[in-house]
């Protein structure tokens, strides 16, 4: 019985955890303002820019012995997954690499890029990311200009059925996101701060009330020094 009093005795009110906080606000402050600059140095010193550009091209089936104005959109939404998947393919980006001499494998390429569509659109956006603004606008538009010849000269259900409505510019500035970088440092600064102080506290293992000492020695407090400060007095 006396155990379990002394365990009640020995939980941590909501008092008690502000005055934890407070009696170890400088060690948060030093979590907080080492993590903190260590995502600032490497998000604006560390880590690599990258640049996006991006273009799109539109999937457009014309409608047979129509004067040139009519499209068949049920075919065309067909063609949309079929169109995505040829402009990421090996043999279009080997055509890519080859054309603009590139040091990077097939598989590097793309990895770096990225081909979005959606059903409820006839149009697909080509992007690619690159730490060079001008590489990442040259890339997108090599690699639409090599899907579009290959698809009218080897694959009949699309040719001359992709269709480029954009030409990229040069990348705009994508990651990485300098200030979310260091808000999560200051963030995590903090956790980190907390926990040490609650460890700290955890492993202390001082009486903190006199009915701590009487539960655990049964003996009986007959009183208690209150906590007071000494103010020197300077002497003339």
């Amino acid at each position: 019985m006396n155990n379990e009093q002394l365990e009640q005795t020995n939980e941590i009110s909501l008092i008690d955890l502000i005055k934890i906080l407070r009696s170890n606000i400088i060690l948060i402050m030093i979590g907080v303002i080492i993590f903190g600059t260590v995502a600032a140095i490497y998000a604006f010193a560390v880590a690599s820019p990258k640049y996006k550009s991006n273009a799109y091209v539109m999937v457009q089936v014309q409608v047979e012995g129509s004067s040139g104005n009519s499209f068949d959109l049920l075919n065309a939404q067909r063609l949309m997954a079929t169109a995505a998947d040829l402009i990421s393919m090996p043999i279009v980006l080997e055509k890519v690499i080859n054309d603009l001499d590139l040091e990077m494998s097939t598989g590097q390429l793309k990895s770096n890029l990225s081909i979005s569509s959606s059903t409820t659109s006839y149009f697909i956006n080509v992007s690619y990311l690159s730490e060079d603004p001008l590489e990442s606008k040259m890339i997108v538009n090599a690699v639409i200009d090599a899907a579009i010849d290959f698809a009218n000269n080897n694959v009949a259900i699309l040719e001359d059925n992709i269709i480029r409505t954009s030409t990229a510019n040069n990348g705009v500035y994508d990651s990485p996101n300098k200030v979310l970088y260091v808000v999560i440092g200051i963030m995590l600064g903090g956790i980190v701060g907390v926990g040490i102080a609650f460890l700290k506290e955890m492993l202390n293992n001082t009486f903190r009330t006199k009915e701590q000492l009487e539960l655990a020695f049964g003996i009986q407090v007959l009183g208690v020094i209150p906590e007071f400060e000494v103010k020197e007095q300077k002497h003339e």
